[in-house]
């Protein structure tokens, strides 16, 4: 069907017999901004009805009525195409999908993608897995080193000294050589330990 014959077809639709006789072909219409226009599509006019009802040549441009139609004006006053609500939808999602194309990945890329990622996820557990068990480990090993510490320090602590304070004056110097002796001592322990 051409532009013709769905002009034609448009207005058997939209008019009756009555209409036809009585406005000499001449419809009225509103678009969608509230201007009233006046077309004929016999003879493939439109006018823009001004506030003192003189006709006007409508502009070049896409022009939509209140109905949904749009009326394509390509020269000042003459209809080149009249579609219907949907087909102007239909074309205004055509032309969006033509001008931002959408590419989707193929199936076969994006599995291969999911399982490089998958591999180095598994790759990353194994590694901290490991970690998580030397460390576990260590920690044992230091517990045990805290416990045998423990226990040096209590024998230490239950030892009286072996030297007696000898004067008040000479006290804080007994005190600091005592702390370096059990300090030393205690040294000692940690050393034996590590071995």
């Amino acid at each position: 069907m051409n532009a013709k014959e769905a002009l034609t077809e448009i207005k058997k639709l939209l008019f009756t017999e009555a209409n036809k006789k009585a406005s000499f072909a001449m419809v009225e219409g509103v678009l969608i901004d509230g201007t009233k226009v006046s077309y004929d599509l016999e003879t493939s006019e439109i006018y823009v009805i001004g506030e003192d009802g003189e006709l006007i040549p409508a502009p070049i441009g896409e022009h939509t009525l209140e109905t949904g139609e749009v009326v394509v004006v390509t020269e000042a006053g003459k209809i080149a195409e009249v579609k219907s609500g949907e087909a102007a939808k239909v074309e205004i999602e055509i032309e969006a999908s033509e001008e931002m194309p959408i590419e989707e990945p193929k199936k076969d890329e994006a599995m291969a993608k999911f399982e490089e990622v998958m591999g180095a996820l598994e790759k990353k557990v194994e590694e901290l897995s490991a970690k998580v068990k030397a460390m576990e480990e260590k920690a044992a090993d230091v517990k045990e080193a805290v416990k045998l510490s423990a226990q040096v320090i209590e024998s230490l602590a239950k030892e009286p000294s072996d030297k007696a304070i000898t004067a008040p004056n000479q006290f804080a110097k007994q005190l600091k050589t005592e702390k370096n002796e059990s300090f030393n001592n205690l040294q000692k322990a940690f050393q034996s330990l590590k071995k």
